[in-house]
Parts: structure tokens; sequence; C-alpha cells
């Protein structure tokens, strides 16, 4: 199958890497900074188209991948699935609950697949921490604590940096944890946000949110970019049994030190495993298609973290819990 990338900063190069190590080609890209298009053709043999909206029209495409920024995602898939495309996009799935139902409608009525690209799911080390917990390790489960976050991300334009774009650290990344958590312990009532808003001015931002779930389980998660460098993961699960744990750092002294001037245009967490856990997601989509199995995340699944971060930001407006 052939492949056409709508972004190609550094989260669309990871995965036109990604899908190449899957054996599809990779036939064209787009992007509104024509310097990273070309770019990208030339490394994988690509053409250049000079929009999405061209993209999508190629006759030589199966699967379009929409890597841009967040609010421009409900259109690219959309204008995929009217060209009869497979959509493989980005997370957040969209900056809005309205964009999101209709990037969905889309695709049901095109007939196409539309998955939404949630990796939290396919890191082995919290699938693993997601089976210990299934397999009743820790007893029933009561409390779960996430810390998630590093340098300010850098993107074309600053558009990390204006809340309105991308929602912050709450909305952009620690939508990870939102989404990793309801997979484990299922939908949240309400949730209670305390984080900086548009306070961007400085690049730094921080974020505390705290989920009260169906289940009885306690979810807080941080979400901070204001680290010198780096980034780093951390989870916790406790229950009437037993902890699990899992830091990205587990070191027993770090010292992070600031790095040279400028900042990276996103920080994609590494994974110490033979097979990138974005590579698996490719695969799992990629068997969905073939008919083989279902997807591990859904366009739906990608709509209720929408709805999560959607809420945390909410009650951090108005300071007071909101219910979702």
């Amino acid at each position: 199958m052939n492949v056409g990338i709508i972004g190609c900063g550094n989260i669309g190069q990871v995965h036109a890497q990604m899908l190449t190590n899957c054996g599809l080609k990779l036939v064209a890209c787009a992007d509104t900074n024509a310097k990273k298009a070309k770019a990208m053709a030339a490394q994988y043999g690509a053409k250049v188209e000079r929009d999405g909206a061209s993209l999508v029209k190629r006759a030589d495409i199966d699967i379009v991948a929409v890597t841009t920024p967040t609010p421009t995602h409900s259109q690219y898939v959309i204008l995929a699935a009217q060209a009869g495309k497979h959509v493989f996009c980005e997370k957040p799935f969209g900056r809005n609950l309205e964009d999101c139902r209709k990037a969905i409608a889309a695709a049901k009525k095109a007939g196409v697949k539309l998955f939404v690209a949630h990796v939290l799911r396919y890191f082995q080390e919290f699938e693993a921490i997601r089976q210990q917990v299934e397999a009743g390790k820790v007893g029933k489960p009561g409390f779960v604590k996430t810390y998630r976050g590093g340098v300010y991300p850098h993107g074309e334009n600053e558009w990390f940096a204006d809340y309105a774009q991308s929602g912050g650290i709450t909305f952009d990344c620690s939508i990870h944890d939102f989404d990793w958590i309801r997979y484990v312990f299922g939908d949240a009532e309400r949730v209670f946000c305390q984080n900086l808003r548009e306070r961007n001015a400085t690049f730094m931002d921080y974020s505390l949110v705290t989920f009260r779930m169906k289940s009885g389980v306690i979810a807080s998660t941080t979400g901070t970019w204001a680290h010198p460098s780096g980034f780093r993961v951390k989870v916790e699960v406790c229950g009437d049994n037993g902890m699990l744990t899992f830091d990205s750092a587990d070191t027993p002294v770090s010292v992070m030190k600031k790095e040279v001037p400028g900042r990276p245009a996103v920080i994609v967490p590494g994974s110490p495993v033979d097979k990138s856990p974005y590579q698996l997601e490719w695969e799992d989509f990629i068997a969905w298609i073939e008919g083989k199995s279902e997807p591990r995340v859904t366009a739906e699944d990608g709509l209720e973290a929408v709805r999560m971060a959607t809420a945390a930001l909410e009650s951090a407006e108005k300071g007071r819990p909101v219910r979702l």
C-alpha cells in the first residue's frame, strides 16, 4: 500500500520511518513549509504536493497520514475520507469535540478506516502495567499517578505556544495519559485541573489534573513543559494488594543541565525495545485495513480523550471540578 503524509515536521518524520519499516511506500508529501516537504520527499523518493488537498486526490495513494498541528486534523481527515483514503491521524484527534465528530462521520460515510494514533497504548512498559492490573496483581486498583513532560516544544510558527491551537501541555501532551487511564480503568466521571493556561510567554507550562473514574479509581496526572532539557515519564498504580511503578529515568540521582539555545520541535519519547511503539501502532492499523484484526485504539477512543482534555481545560478556567 502507498501512503501520503500531510505534515512533514518531527512527528511526520517519525511516521515516515515507521510506515517504511512496515513495508509501506511513501509516495507523496505535503507541508505548508515547502522546505520540510522537499526534504522528506528526497529522503524517501516521494513526490511533493503543493498542499494536503491536492495530495489526497492522488490515485496512487491508499493511506493518508495526518501529522499536522491539532486544529487542522479534522479538515484533512475529512478531505482524505471523501477521497476514499484510509486515514492515520496523530493525536490529539481534534481541538474540539465537534471537529472529532465530523471526522468520524466523514470516515463512516466514505467507508474508510480512521485510526487515531494514541501511541501510549503501544508502549511496552505501559502495556505490561495494564496486563498486570487486569491479572489482579495489585488487587483492586484505587489510585493511579502519572507524570509526563520535558522541555517546551518548538513547532512551526511556535504553534505549541498558541494556547488556542495547542491547548497547552494539558491538551497536547497529558492527553496521552488521559487516554491510557481510560483504556485501563474505564470512563471518567469528573475532573479537576490546575494549569498555567495562557501564561506561555516564557515557554513554560505545567498542569495538574485529577480524575475520579466511574469505577471509583482516582487518577492524578502531572504534565510539564518546564524541564531545562530532556523528557521523563513516570506511572504508579496502587491497589489493595500491591503497587506497580515505572520511571523512564530510574536512577538514584539525576541532574538536568540546560541545553544550548534552541528547543526541539517535539520530544518523541524513546523506548529500549527492539520494535518501536510507533511501528506497533502502524502494524495494528495495517492489520485492521487488511481485515486481520480490530485495532487497539479507535477513532471513538480519540474523541473520548479529547472529551477528557476539554473538560480538564474547562475545570482550569472555572476553578472547580467539571463532570464529564
